[in-house]
């Protein structure tokens, strides 16, 4: 495998601008870091317009092909030097801000989806940690250094081979991800057609705490943590209305015993984020052991008149989203006191009907599992096919 220096590649580095605020809507389309995903894509929707000189416009205009990388920003868990890959969306121009630098690929040497790929590839792995530097609170990268660091360059004709295949896995990936959507926006559909929502009210409202045994929160003690045991929970474990075990946190076996005394968990309780990121319920589906800290409200539902299953529908709902926007309290850091979610008004439905509706949730929650576990499978193709393509393990491509 051939290796070349970075900046062997790139035919021009060139700076962003940021310039002044515009004047009656006018302007020129600035691309932030903001606008960067975590998957090498821009989001055009939040783009800002400024003021720019027309000779710095004209000469830092992006083109398709373009590949921005971040130099200013990142956090602890997450490196600075991020990249996205420029495809002009509307024939407009965009320029992008100070905070990021252009790298425009020579394509006489490399494909620009090579680059970026190459690049996005060594920011996963976090190899711009050893070129990143923090001053006054912000984390910089040092782009020079980095630009001196050797990427993999195989021939033209397999450069373009490897970018057509990740681009691929790439695809299936987005649709996999679309699929998903679809389905919670279609319970949404269901929930909305079968129960109403607050101006089409089809059946009678009750406060959440009339169908709930118990309403409290998680721990309000600092648990002693170690490095394995019962997983202890925080707001980040409860992720897009699923709870994930992931975690470096764990607490002991009697700590646990002692925490359940106060919120005993069990197949079909739920959990609600109430601070930081609130609003996010989550259905507990098995007896897995956990405890959780305070910011994480816990809901173990009156089975006798609610199905907890229809219970997790109506918190997801629109219905419940506009008044826990409404109740929450604070700037800095946004708060749903306890009191609150007790007072919040689900739709109240005869039992047979929750169940129903449940029995639905239950084959697109199915169909769901059958989606994400490809989805895994994808993103680790994805994963080994970077790792090999870039170690030179591909072989030649057509």
């Amino acid at each position: 495998m051939k290796y070349s220096v970075i900046y062997d590649v790139i035919s021009d580095k060139i700076t962003g601008e940021w310039g002044n605020e515009p004047v009656n809507d006018s302007g020129v389309k600035i691309i932030r870091t903001a606008n960067f995903t975590n998957l090498g894509i821009i989001d055009f929707s939040n783009i800002v317009l400024r003021e720019i000189e027309p000779s710095k416009i004209e000469k830092k205009k992006l083109e398709t092909g373009d590949v921005i990388i971040e130099k200013s920003g990142g956090s602890p868990t997450q490196p600075v030097g991020r990249v996205v890959f420029f495809e002009n969306p509307d024939n407009s121009v965009y320029l992008c801000n100070n905070f990021t630098t252009v790298l425009r690929p020579n394509r006489l040497v490399i494909f620009p989806k090579f680059l970026f790929y190459v690049l996005f590839y060594n920011h996963q792995i976090k190899k711009t940690l050893r070129f990143q530097n923090k001053t006054t609170g912000i984390i910089n990268l040092k782009l020079d250094k980095y630009l001196e660091s050797k990427i993999p360059l195989p021939p033209l004709e397999d450069q373009i081979g490897i970018a057509s295949l990740l681009s691929k896995a790439e695809a299936l990936i987005a649709k996999r991800k679309e699929s998903l959507s679809l389905l919670d926006e279609y319970l949404k559909s269901v929930f909305l057609d079968m129960f109403g929502d607050e101006k089409n009210q089809i059946f009678e409202l009750t406060k959440l705490e009339n169908v709930a045994v118990k309403i409290t929160d998680g721990t309000h003690q600092s648990p002693k943590f170690l490095d394995e045991g019962v997983p202890f929970l925080l707001v980040s474990n409860i992720v897009k209305n699923q709870i994930s075990f992931e975690t470096k946190k764990f607490i002991s076996e009697s700590e646990y015993v002692n925490l359940n005394k106060r919120t005993p968990i069990e197949k079909g309780d739920l959990l609600f984020t109430s601070v930081g990121s609130y609003g996010n319920a989550a259905l507990v589906k098995d007896n897995t052991k956990f405890a959780f800290q305070r910011h994480i409200a816990y809901i173990k539902p009156n089975k006798d008149v609610i199905d907890p299953i229809f219970l997790y529908g109506a918190l997801m709902s629109d219905i419940v989203k506009m008044q826990v926007d409404r109740a929450v309290r604070g700037v800095a850091q946004k708060t749903l006191n306890l009191s609150e979610l007790k007072m919040i008004q689900i739709p109240f439905p005869p039992l047979p009907l929750q169940k129903q509706f449940a029995e639905i949730v239950e084959k697109v929650e199915a169909m769901k599992e059958t989606y994400s576990e490809s989805l895994r499978e994808l993103e680790n193709l994805y994963g080994s096919l970077s790792q090999r393509a870039f170690k030179g393990e591909l072989g030649k491509i057509n």
